[in-house]
């Protein structure tokens, strides 16, 4: 019964922007795959697509679904793109986004852009079932769950495949180059420059979360979240930190972990080590010559 009613939601969604294009049989989304956790639409032209958005939904669902503290393994319906108007006309994102992959609420529908011209569905897929899942178990208290707390949870489950965190952004967290947490919120959903710096500070912090109080605090923290529908309050209840003692501790703990890594790829540390050993070797050099000159004439 719950996979039938997801169905029809699914094709209800599909069917909406076709009835107004008229596209030609070929070309109008429809069901292409069921599978244990996933119910995944589009195009025919999609279907290999599809298997493999179902296949990695399957593996990455149940766990996931332990991480951030939910029973709710109904199926996770995702639509695929093969083109990238028509996912930008799908979610209404701006034209220059890079953003490939939404979970849009409250339909909980995962749009995929399934071009991978900007990134693989491998690196997509987990990142939005995670926020899928996470709005499931927060349930009515999702709007009182951060935007950075939801991605950085999201970057978190995806692990290896995580779609955000980009070296350079986290490098610039590590460099001290961080966006206060007051400021995360805005500049994801603004998705300008600062976006991935945003997400990969968002990423840091849930880490650093992980790495202080366990994994299970992601699952503590959406529990409280669900009951209290306050973040300061749960934040504190779980981990005895306000927002401002969590930001400073973490900053701290990237200075740390960060300090002699960045130092020695700092440009003034590496061309300071390139002038030592030009002067080291120029020294050897006139030792050597002024050796040699010093040394009595033998005839041979």
């Amino acid at each position: 019964m719950v996979k039938n009613a997801a169905c029809y939601i699914l094709l209800g969604l599909l069917a909406a922007p076709g009835m107004a294009a008229e596209p030609s049989p070929d070309e109008r989304p429809r069901l292409l795959v069921h599978s244990t956790y996933a119910i995944v639409g589009g195009i025919p032209k999609a279907q290999d697509m599809a298997y493999e958005v179902a296949a990695l939904i399957d593996e990455c669902a149940p766990r996931i679904a332990a991480i951030v503290g939910t029973e709710d393994l109904q199926f996770v319906p995702a639509v695929i793109y093969l083109d990238r108007k028509a996912f930008i006309d799908a979610t209404g994102i701006p034209p220059r986004s890079r953003v490939v992959g939404l979970a849009t609420f409250p339909s909980g529908l995962i749009h995929v852009d399934g071009t991978e011209l900007l990134a693989s569905i491998e690196k997509v897929v987990p990142h939005e079932v995670g926020h899928i899942l996470t709005a499931r178990a927060v349930g009515p208290g999702l709007p009182a769950l951060p935007t950075w707390l939801s991605e950085g949870i999201a970057e978190y489950v995806a692990g290896e495949t995580a779609a955000h965190v980009d070296p350079i952004w986290v490098q610039a967290v590590g460099r001290g180059a961080s966006l206060d947490l007051a400021e995360l919120d805005s500049a994801i959903h603004g998705r300008g420059d600062q976006a991935g710096l945003a997400y990969a500070e968002s990423a840091s912090i849930v880490n650093f979360l992980v790495a202080q109080r366990g994994e299970s605090v992601i699952a503590d923290l959406i529990r409280s979240l669900a009951r209290t529908r306050d973040f300061e309050t749960s934040l504190q209840e779980v981990t005895g930190w306000r927002t401002e003692e969590l930001e400073s501790t973490w900053r701290r703990s990237v200075v740390r972990r960060w300090r002699w890594p960045l130092l020695f790829q700092s440009p003034v540390v590496v061309y300071g080590l390139m002038v030592l050993l030009f002067l080291i070797g120029l020294l050897r050099y006139v030792r050597e010559r002024r050796r040699r000159q010093e040394m009595p004439e033998q005839e041979w």
